[in-house]
């Protein structure tokens, strides 16, 4: 462990942290948690980086974590991390705050071309020339004392972060992306991004729910808000409640009562009487929605084009993205491709499309869109860039 890493376990100490961070308005941070039994992360150490040093925040042993969450929510505060989604959660959960002024690391790698979802060890060494030991990554972070070993891997999260994210961040202004990567943060960790679960939109994780009709899909709504309230109430994972294919079948057959409830497939013994009540009385509350429909599959002649172009167009997007050394994920996932196809061929605007507009657009969105109309073919070559674009004329 680095010399100026320090152990904090009391109030007063997390208080002059504070203060230091304040004063320098920028801290890189990393938490370990336990997230096995729990709705919500449980925090066991936080990691926190002002200027050079580096505390180890111990909540366990009577750190609280209060000040290092008002951080993450200051905007006069430059917070840097890596891959941080788990963690923004728990201060989601647990502290009711969400970032305001973030940079995450594995993000802006992609743009700079290092790839996609980059551990935090491949970045520093690719980028910095920094190796470290990533060897207490699954220890139980609830367990005290620590050992040296896991002081010092939970110091490495934050040690270099600095720097990392201050070279990804010259690499992204040298090669004109660093509007590009702003945006994608606002898209991802601004106000209108989801940083913790919706009830009211946790239906649409329910496996099968596209089998629904659009009525007992908006009694599905109201079941898996009620799940995920009872989860958080009790901190409990939601498949622990109810399983997904039983909550899709009691909103399918909306049980009448109690009983008929906890005689459904999958319902766990430890359900209670009160429980299934209180579900039934949830989706009870669904006869004023409206009906949920997922609208109209593509015609058939559609949908056999799409069967051939989005494979293709997925293809034209990851050369086009490994040209522009931007990971491929980053400019658009498969099922956002297939959007774009989809509103191309049955001639809706595409503009409120991800590929429809902007940067990925420019990218990939506009040849996509040549070859969704028989303007562009495209062709495998033996050498970089292993794909040629072949204009076609018009037909």
């Amino acid at each position: 462990m680095s010399a100026d890493s320090t152990i904090m376990d009391t109030p007063e100490q997390v208080v002059g942290l504070v203060e230091r961070v304040r004063e320098q308005g920028r801290m890189a941070l990393d938490v370990e948690f336990l997230w096995e039994r729990t709705y919500a992360p449980i925090p066991c150490l936080a990691q926190v980086a002002v200027g050079d040093e580096v505390a180890l925040v111990d909540p366990i042993a009577g750190a609280p974590l209060d000040g290092v969450a008002a951080l993450l929510a200051d905007p006069a505060i430059e917070v840097v991390m890596h891959a941080p989604s788990a963690d923004l959660t728990l201060f989601a959960l647990g502290f009711d705050v969400r970032p305001s002024t973030l940079l995450d690391a594995q993000l802006i790698a992609g743009f700079v071309g290092m790839g996609a979802g980059q551990s935090l060890g491949a970045l520093l060494g690719r980028v910095l020339d920094v190796k470290v030991a990533k060897t207490e990554g699954y220890s139980d972070w609830s367990r005290r004392p620590l050992t040296r070993a896991q002081l010092d891997y939970a110091a490495a999260d934050v040690l270099y972060l600095f720097d990392l994210v201050d070279e990804l961040m010259r690499r992204a202004e040298e090669r004109g992306r660093t509007e590009w990567v702003l945006e994608e943060h606002e898209r991802r960790y601004g106000p209108t991004a989801r940083v913790a679960p919706d009830p009211f939109e946790a239906w649409r994780k329910v496996k099968g729910q596209g089998r629904l009709q659009p009525a007992e899909r908006a009694v599905l709504r109201r079941a898996a808000a009620w799940r995920e309230t009872e989860a958080r109430r009790r901190d409990r994972p939601v498949g622990w409640l109810l399983p997904d294919r039983t909550l899709l079948e009691i909103a399918r057959r909306r049980p009448s009562g109690p009983a008929a409830v906890l005689s459904e497939r999958g319902v766990p013994s430890a359900m209670r009487e009160r429980e299934a009540q209180s579900l039934i009385t949830a989706m009870d509350e669904a006869v004023g929605d409206p009906p949920i429909a997922l609208g109209p599959p593509p015609p058939a002649k559609v949908q056999a084009r799409l069967e051939t172009l989005t494979p293709l167009a997925q293809i034209l997007l990851t050369a086009r993205s490994s040209a522009a050394d931007l990971a491929p994920t980053l400019v658009a996932t498969r099922d956002e491709v297939e959007q774009y196809l989809t509103a191309l061929l049955m001639d809706r605007d595409p503009a409120g499309l991800s590929l429809g507009r902007g940067w990925r657009h420019d990218v990939a969105g506009s040849a996509i869109a040549e070859l969704a109309a028989g303007r562009l073919g495209i062709a495998p070559l033996a050498a970089s860039p292993y794909l040629a674009e072949i204009p076609l004329p018009d037909r």
